[in-house]
């Protein structure tokens, strides 16, 4: 996801990414907040510390500070892992989370508060692009991995969507079989695999990501010679995964961020052979606001997987003025949020898709930002009804039964998933 940010002072209205200055247009207007103001761009240099903490962390005057890349570069993967599990989360953001996410799910917050404090889990998506060594396969086996399409029966199971298909409309057809081959444990154990390094020419066998992660790439439902935008792709999960479900027709892979853009194309080159790359594949780095201008009408299906709060990383922040600042800019996130989703909405063909997706438990940024671009465009945007979709992933995941529009992975120490929202909008056929 995009690090963009946002900051409001008077009536001006200031925009800024971790290392480039972008102009959000001021003629994609996302609400009454944003109407008659000028947007201005922001130097980011002075920013950084607020926006890339990691990056200036090891550098505190606090000569006891110990930074993620220093246990990292310096112990081995058993004091690495002891120290990632043992972090202490931020006493700000947890107090701030408790008057906000207390508000909203009331009892149920005691249990999704302590699955985000709990050490979280990966999935492994194995590449078919790649053979599969002896030692991956050992380790499958060792530790009783299964696939999710096995253990949700998704092959005779998965239901997509029929024409026409909006909320309250329960018209399934089924669908074929995921190629995607995801491994968890069944039981939701955390299992350890070690991160790959990126080696020029040589093709990973297999990328560590939330289980979560995969459901907006399933609700998409990309079908072969589809022509598919992943409007905020950085760092590339969600791009790969798409890339393994169907042979697409064009990808347009989409990050304005140089340095994010960097580690996209890194994630790309080290999964996706070049012939795949050169003809089916496009990098690019337009402000994802554009995109409705630029080309609409264009493409079958669009994934906005949205800048978004991202609790889980901003849980265990540790620059004071980089938290003070993330939750003043919370505020306004999503009026990006909803910008990037109506862009979205104009670059889709007429009868195409698009999936709205956040990694956060906020209603704001979620279910709100949905029922704002729907009101804007009510009688050209229909939503599809989700919930025979997240009912096969039941076994794996916890959802939230409160939401409106999409369906919301909550965290739960005995499924520690998530968050993720996802909810899927239709383009009307005119």
């Amino acid at each position: 996801m995009s690090s963009w940010k946002i900051q409001r002072k008077l009536h001006h209205v200031y925009l800024y990414s971790a290392t480039s200055r972008r102009l959000l247009s001021s003629t994609c207007k996302c609400g009454k907040s944003l109407q008659q103001t000028s947007v201005k761009l922001l130097s980011t240099e002075s920013l950084a510390t607020a926006i890339h903490p990691s990056r200036t962390e090891e550098n505190d005057s606090n000569p006891k500070a110990i930074s993620l890349g220093d246990v990292y570069a310096n112990n081995t993967v058993e004091e690495r892992r002891e120290f990632k599990h043992s972090r202490t989360p931020s006493q700000l953001i947890l107090d701030h989370f408790d008057r906000r996410y207390g508000q909203q799910f009331g009892s149920d917050w005691g249990d999704i508060r302590a699955a985000l404090m709990a050490p979280k889990l990966n999935g492994l998506l194995l590449n078919n692009f790649a053979q599969v060594s002896t030692k991956v396969a050992t380790i499958l086996q060792e530790h009783g991995l299964q696939k999710v399409s096995d253990l949700c029966d998704i092959s005779s199971h998965l239901n997509w969507w029929e024409e026409g298909e909006t909320i309250g409309i329960q018209n399934y057809h089924k669908g074929t079989e995921s190629s995607l081959k995801f491994y968890i444990h069944p039981e939701n154990r955390h299992v350890w695999f070690p991160k790959l390094k990126h080696v020029p020419g040589q093709l990973k066998s297999y990328f560590l990501q939330g289980a979560s992660s995969l459901l907006p790439v399933l609700a998409l439902d990309v079908q072969q010679d589809d022509s598919v935008l992943d409007m905020c792709a950085a760092p590339g999960g969600k791009s790969l995964a798409l890339l393994q479900a169907a042979e697409l027709g064009l990808l347009t892979s989409n990050e304005p961020d140089l340095w994010r853009r960097r580690r996209l194309a890194e994630t790309l080159q080290s999964y996706i052979p070049q012939e795949i790359l050169q003809t089916r594949v496009d990098v690019s780095k337009l402000n994802g606001v554009h995109f409705q201008d630029v080309t609409p009408n264009t493409f079958d299906k669009v994934l906005v997987d949205a800048p978004c709060s991202n609790d889980r990383s901003w849980l265990y922040s540790k620059n004071s003025v980089g938290m003070k600042m993330r939750i003043e800019d919370r505020r306004h996130l999503p009026q990006l949020q909803a910008s990037l989703l109506r862009s979205a909405l104009h670059a889709v063909k007429p009868g195409g898709t698009v999936v709205y997706a956040t990694c956060t438990l906020s209603q704001k940024e979620n279910d709100d930002v949905v029922e704002f671009c729907l009101r804007q465009n009510k009688s050209r945007i229909d939503v599809i009804n989700l919930n025979n979709f997240s009912k096969n992933f039941q076994k794996i995941f916890r959802f939230d039964s409160s939401t409106r529009y999409g369906q919301l992975v909550l965290p739960h120490v005995n499924a520690n998933w998530g968050p993720m929202y996802l909810a899927k909008l239709k383009k009307i056929d005119t």
